[in-house]
């Protein structure tokens, strides 16, 4: 093969694949309005669900997709569970308290084109990890875990709208 010839090929080769594509689609670029909406929630705390919601939304507003009044194009918001861990417990008094405590948000999304249509761009499950120094009464304790929930939800809310997108997430836990 002549070099002229080799360099045709080539050329060829580098448009057809500029041409094709690897087959991805940004939700970002021609999606237009997409409506956000929770699917289902696990949880009895309205407000962490809320919250998820709000973070998607805040996400896909972020990367220009608008939120839209239609039912569809959609993402479908699932929150799963929160889960709380006490760490350092010290008896104070003669009451068991925590010195620290992290509470994780474990929620997951997918885009649905029409009504019926297959779920795409499915997150997995992604678990949002919140942790804070305990002090002072229980009402100031109750009112930062009710803080922290919130937290929580919102930063997962934007994690699963980045992977909704299309950009790249750790697999593993997102501590924050």
């Amino acid at each position: 093969m002549t070099g002229a010839l080799r360099s045709l090929f080539a050329l060829a080769w580098v448009a057809s694949v500029a041409a094709l594509g690897c087959g991805y689609r940004s939700l970002a670029g021609g999606a237009g309005d997409v409506t956000v909406v929770l699917g289902q929630s696990h949880v009895p705390d309205a407000a962490a669900a809320d919250e998820v919601v709000s973070g998607v939304r805040s996400r896909l507003a972020r990367d220009g997709v608008t939120a839209g009044d239609a039912s569809y194009p959609r993402v479908e918001v699932e929150v799963l569970r929160i889960d709380e861990v006490a760490d350092g417990v010290a008896v104070v008094g003669a009451l068991p308290r925590a010195e620290v405590v992290r509470v994780a948000v474990v929620a997951r999304a997918y885009y649905v084109r029409a009504p019926g249509a297959h779920a795409e761009r499915d997150t997995g499950d992604v678990r949002v990890v919140v942790t804070a120094r305990t002090a002072g009464t229980a009402s100031q304790a109750l009112f930062l875990h009710g803080t922290m929930v919130r937290a929580a939800a919102r930063r997962a809310g934007e994690a699963l709208g980045a992977r909704v997108l299309g950009h790249p997430m750790p697999s593993d836990d997102l501590e924050m």
